[in-house]
């Protein structure tokens, strides 16, 4: 089964955007051809924007949880209004049917080329692959999601 992959999170920014000013006479049959990866990607758009920062590693105690947007990206939540997006090099195999992972790191950081292992529901694992570099994003103003929602 071959998966679309993302754009670039800016790029896929400007593409969300511009959804917003499709016509009316949309039909409502474009989520039915969006991946899960592309949904999620929306919901995390709609909370978020990218601040443009990246960074090669950031510390283990500003990271929260983790979204799998795809076996290509990982959306880490972070304290306050700070999150990452990782865009791994390689596709990583079964990463977003698993949605959970696991890694080890003598440091307190999580880093580029860190090397992640994607577990199944059993915890049994099915492949490593490398980290790339986290991309800064936050959590838009009370204010801009509103008018969002006004204008939808």
């Amino acid at each position: 089964m071959k998966q679309k992959s993302l754009f670039s999170a800016a790029m896929v920014a400007v593409l969300a955007l511009s959804f917003g000013t499709a016509s009316a006479d949309d039909d409502g049959d474009s989520d039915k051809e969006k991946t899960r990866g592309e949904k999620r990607l929306e919901r995390i758009l709609e909370k978020y924007e990218p601040t443009g920062e990246t960074r090669h590693c950031v510390p283990l105690r500003y990271l929260r949880d983790s979204q799998i947007i795809d076996d290509q990206t990982i959306f880490f939540h972070g304290l306050g209004k700070k999150a990452y997006m990782n865009k791994l090099p390689h596709r990583c195999i079964s990463l977003a049917r698993e949605e959970r992972f696991m890694y080890s790191t003598s440091i307190s950081q999580l880093c580029k080329s860190e090397i992640i292992t994607v577990l199944d529901s059993f915890g049994r694992q099915w492949g490593s692959c490398g980290l790339g570099e986290f991309e800064e994003w936050q959590k838009k103003p009370k204010d801009d999601k509103q008018d969002d929602d006004k204008d939808n």
